[in-house]
């Protein structure tokens, strides 16, 4: 049975510990993050926290942790679970009294293991396809990694009906914006380019990391306005998020990019990077 922290106290997950009138549950008034484990160490845990008390600011969520108490929180929960590899989850909602101005959060951390990403996929690539759900580039939600995601599960089970790993987002002005649960890069002659915030989409840590990553590489790397039509002329695609690191995306609407083979570019990227 797992274990799942709840308030800084942790129970069994069979045990119900979240108020039917969680602010969170009934509205969706919360965020997450969620982080690698390897080798039973949560990996970038200090720049998810930096990221979520930066979101819960701009929400006006107020988090009765700090950044330290968060670390030792989420190390209990793995040791307690033995997660060698695999993920947590922090959530952390609004609370249960609307009433109120300001209210008493709650704090959620859960693990999950094995990894859902395994050797195959990185040696093959991901397929992907796109969504009919447009992202809107002015709504002050797309950059913040709340739990409002029921757009990005229909969005993923849209793809999965067609056979593809993943969804991929235009934005309202029809430029590519990102994937249901990642980041998009594509290269094309040597040069990376990603879509930039303005697009609508999660600043993603992964992201972020592997633009300055390209830059100490001297890799020519960019964030830009991507039409539909430059998505067809990459030499090769990959796909980023805090689980599966840079993972190649060989597929698009079934039309293979790079020859329907992982480029070299994102094999080099995901090496640097030591997450497969």
């Amino acid at each position: 049975m797992n274990m799942v922290c709840v308030n800084g106290s942790f129970f069994s997950s069979d045990q119900p510990a979240i108020n039917p009138f969680d602010q969170g549950l009934l509205y969706g008034f919360g965020l997450f993050e969620t982080i690698l484990v390897k080798e039973g160490y949560p990996l970038l845990i200090r720049q998810h926290f930096n990221r979520l008390f930066s979101c819960a600011e701009k929400i006006g969520l107020t988090i009765p942790f700090s950044i330290s108490e968060l670390i030792w929180l989420a190390e209990q929960t793995i040791k307690k679970n033995n997660i060698n590899a695999g993920s947590i989850r922090l959530t952390i909602t609004a609370g249960s009294d609307i009433s109120a101005a300001s209210t008493a959060p709650t704090l959620i951390i859960s693990g999950r293991q094995p990894l859902a990403y395994t050797h195959d996929h990185y040696k093959h690539g991901l397929t992907a396809g796109f969504t009919d759900i447009k992202r809107n580039e002015h709504s002050p939600l797309v950059r913040l990694k709340t739990i409002n995601y029921l757009e990005n599960l229909l969005a993923k089970r849209y793809a999965r009906t067609r056979g593809w790993d993943e969804a991929l987002f235009f934005n309202i002005s029809g430029n590519l914006a990102e994937g249901s649960m990642s980041n998009i890069f594509l290269v094309k002659d040597g040069i990376v380019a990603t879509p930039n915030l303005e697009q609508g989409l999660l600043p993603g840590i992964i992201r972020h990391i592997l633009l300055e990553k390209c830059n100490s590489l001297g890799i020519p790397a960019i964030e830009c306005v991507i039409s539909e039509k430059k998505i067809w002329e990459a030499d090769e695609c990959f796909l980023t998020n805090s689980l599966m690191g840079v993972m190649p995306l060989v597929e698009i609407n079934g039309n293979k990019i790079g020859g329907g083979r992982p480029g070299m570019i994102s094999r080099k990227l995901n090496s640097e990077l030591s997450m497969s």
